[in-house]
């Protein structure tokens, strides 16, 4: 059961289907054109599923898509190619005018990234996001926001529920909102977890419903029995886990990477 889809009524159903099949036609895994990708960046596909998540989530070719801090743009490498020609991709990046070092060489590098390949991603728009400061008025008018295993840092600051306030006022009503992010086992305090790197499913529920989201679907294909890092304690938290490995000795590298990479929720939202 782990591959079922828990949705709510018929019409939404039936809706989404036919998005997920205009998404996966002409965007699957096998036909996708991965020149632009290093060997590394492709070799997470097996772990991070991208077109799976991205048809289940209704993404079509013709949408205008926001997605949420891109970091270095892993999966601006799948939605860029996908969106050129029919619709339009938003990186809502760290604000231009960061004063933090790390989000300017973030956003700077994902900037030059993007200006090396113009073939590729020449139609992106780069805007910020920044859940203390006003909407950026390039990503108004969304059919899909995407946030992917970044709800834990906007936890961590004291901003997810403005976050997600802004998911809202980015998207046309009735747009949709896509979440992938490390799942805490219920139970366990929230502040911790989100230092590991995980929150616990309902809070994120919870969260989205105040800002006037209804969940409508929920996938099970990121999901890992084997990752106990909030149930062990296990003090570095996700980061632990593969790709990252930050561990301190070759036994615990060999334990971490059996488990292989973290359990995730993967959540479809729409907007009330």
């Amino acid at each position: 059961m782990k591959n079922r889809t828990t949705l709510l009524p018929l019409s939404m159903a039936l809706a989404l289907a036919l998005s997920f099949t205009s998404a996966a036609d002409g965007h699957g895994h096998k036909s996708a054109d991965n020149a632009h990708r290093s060997e590394a960046n492709q070799q997470r596909d097996e772990f991070r599923k991208p077109h799976q998540t991205l048809a289940f989530f209704g993404v079509k070719a013709s949408d205008k898509v926001v997605e949420i801090m891109p970091g270095g743009g892993w999966y601006t490498e799948i939605l860029a190619p996908m969106l050129k020609d029919e619709g339009q991709l938003v990186a809502a990046h760290f604000p231009e005018a960061t004063t933090s070092k790390y989000r300017k060489r973030s956003r700077d590098n994902f900037e030059k990234k993007l200006a090396d390949n113009k073939d590729v991603y020449g139609k992106v728009v780069v805007a910020d996001f920044d859940a203390n400061a006003s909407v950026d008025a390039k990503t108004t008018e969304a059919d899909v926001v995407l946030t992917f295993r970044g709800l834990h840092g906007l936890q961590n600051g004291g901003n997810l529920a403005s976050a997600f306030a802004q998911f809202n006022q980015m998207l046309k009503k009735g747009g949709t909102l896509g979440v992938v992010q490390h799942q805490a086992p219920e139970g366990y305090d929230i502040v911790e977890t989100s230092k590991k790197g995980y929150l616990p499913k309902s809070h994120v529920v919870s969260v989205a419903t105040a800002a006037g989201f209804e969940l409508v679907a929920e996938g099970y294909f990121h999901n890992n029995p084997l990752d106990r890092i909030v149930a062990d304690g296990v003090q570095g938290g996700v980061w632990s886990l593969p790709p990252s490995l930050r561990v301190e000795n070759d036994a615990d590298k060999e334990k971490f990477k059996k488990v292989g990479e973290s359990n995730r929720m993967t959540l479809l939202f729409k907007k009330r």
